[in-house]
């Protein structure tokens, strides 16, 4: 009997092992069969009947952006379990079973116990049938794992004002991106527009310019100059046209629109006025800066965590108890009572960690010291990007006056070479130079303007307080703010 039943085990063990390793046949999924809306589900049509202005971009990025919609679901998801409370007094609910076999009975010999659930036979003793099963449903309750409740339920908050920082850090960037990419695109549509009747302008030019070289060969030296001033202008030109190319796209992948997608934009000039954010002092910037930068928030609220994380390792150097209680079927047909309750609690200690406390404390300082050291580090390098990004908007707004000084004195230029052209004092060629010129300025002037603008979301981005985007005071009302508000206390210490 005891040999068949090894074979039998053997038999089994052989058949497992080869269905575990049994291969099957793997058939590659190329990407052609793939689709777009497998690929980018959030991805949906314009859909609009006007041209897009800058609200709508921005409204249509911050709800259709796949990277964003991604950074606000980790938000919802930890806002949830913030609110989850109590979970941790509940006990670890399990079931088992297991059975034996044996091929003969099992006896004993024992003495009368006297049992106060009922009268126990003279003639009972313990045994076991060849066949037992043995099944319970116990509840445990990690008593060390309910002290440490609070502390778990502090760090479920701070991870979802962690993510409440990136989800706005997520934003600032998004409308920077928006702002750039915006205006660059109208201006792209602008030079689009003008391409066609710029290049018949200098293929006309340098027609005629062509002519009167061959009519007139004592003035084709004056003629081929000519000729390299309008190509130099035209190249001058196409080199911005060609940077602004990229602009239309990059507006279409912020606001997640399909691919080949059409739309148009709404053409309004920028403001002139800049805001008062850009002309507050630089010490005043930075110092908006450390209250409200989602970086520097997300460093404090780390350093928190860091505080939580040492103080649970001191915590696990405490002995381990564990309350159980359970019930219990056994269907060995000598048991007295085969149905009964147990109940008990487990204590134990790792009696070597004692020793290691100290060391878990110095690690835990260690750890805090680097986690300040790095929210030191990140405030210098937010100095210095608030200082370039006012440095920036200063030079930047220099520069527009110029590229707007230089669009005017173009402007004038083109209106008198007009009038002299239609008197006949001056040749066309020269009308179509001073034309492109005035274009060439144009375009520059559009740009300069795009930059400054898009300089004053960066600073707006340095010092935290990008328009649009949810300020930290906003936070979700199911979040314990208590440590909220101590981070909003220690900003002074960096």
């Amino acid at each position: 009997m005891i040999k068949t039943l090894k074979y039998y085990l053997l038999s089994c063990s052989v058949l497992l092992t080869a269905c575990a390793t049994t291969s099957g046949s793997y058939l590659a999924d190329t990407s052609e069969a793939k689709q777009e809306i497998n690929l980018r589900p959030n991805a949906t049509g314009a859909d609009i009947k006007e041209p897009l202005s800058l609200e709508d971009v921005q409204a249509r990025t911050l709800a259709y952006n796949a990277e964003y919609l991604r950074s606000h679901t980790q938000l919802m998801d930890s806002v949830v379990k913030a609110g989850e409370r109590g979970k941790e007094l509940l006990p670890t609910i399990y079931a088992s079973s297991f059975a034996t076999l044996r091929n003969n009975r099992s006896a004993s010999t024992g003495v009368q116990v006297e049992d106060a659930s009922g009268p126990v036979p003279d003639t009972f003793f313990t045994a076991q049938d060849k066949a037992v099963a043995v099944s319970n449903f116990t509840t445990t309750w990690d008593l060390l794992e309910i002290g440490l409740s609070g502390l778990k339920k502090n760090k479920r908050n701070i991870n979802t004002l962690t993510n409440v920082e990136n989800n706005r850090l997520m934003c600032n960037k998004l409308i920077v991106d928006v702002e750039s990419a915006y205006w660059r695109a109208v201006a792209y549509e602008e030079a689009e527009r003008k391409n066609e009747w710029l290049k018949s302008r200098i293929a006309y030019a340098l027609n005629v310019s062509q002519q009167a070289a061959e009519e007139k060969p004592e003035s084709r030296i004056f003629e081929l100059m000519f000729q390299r001033e309008i190509l130099d202008i035209n190249r001058w030109y196409q080199a911005l046209y060609r940077s602004l190319v990229p602009a239309k796209p990059d507006l279409a992948r912020l606001m997640n629109l399909p691919a080949g997608e059409r739309f148009t934009l709404k053409a309004d000039r920028l403001p002139a006025a800049l805001g008062p954010l850009t002309k507050k002092d630089p010490a005043e910037l930075i110092e908006t800066a450390y209250n409200y930068r989602p970086e520097i928030r997300t460093a404090l609220y780390q350093t928190d965590k860091t505080i939580l994380d040492n103080k649970e390792a001191l915590w696990r150097h405490l002995p381990s108890m564990r309350l159980f209680l359970s019930g219990n079927h056994d269907t060995n047909s000598f048991t007295l009572n085969q149905d009964f309750l147990s109940a008990g609690l487990n204590l134990s200690w790792d009696i070597l960690r004692l020793s290691q406390m100290n060391e878990t404390k110095k690690q835990s300082e260690d750890r805090l010291k680097q986690q300040e050291h790095q929210t030191e580090i990140m405030a210098s390098a937010v100095m210095a990007q608030v200082l370039v990004a006012k440095d920036q908007v200063t030079k930047l707004d220099h520069d527009l006056s110029l590229a707007w000084k230089g669009l005017n004195v173009q402007g004038e230029i083109v209106d008198k070479t007009r009038a002299d052209f239609e008197k006949g004092d001056k040749p066309e060629g020269q009308l179509i130079k001073e034309e492109l010129m005035k274009e060439l300025y144009f375009m520059r002037e559009q740009m300069a303007r795009a930059e400054l603008h898009t300089a004053k979301r960066r600073l707006e981005q340095s010092v935290g307080q990008v328009s649009l985007c949810q300020a930290p005071s906003e936070a979700p009302e199911t979040i314990d703010m208590q440590t909220q508000d101590n981070q909003n206390n220690k900003t002074g210490r960096i």
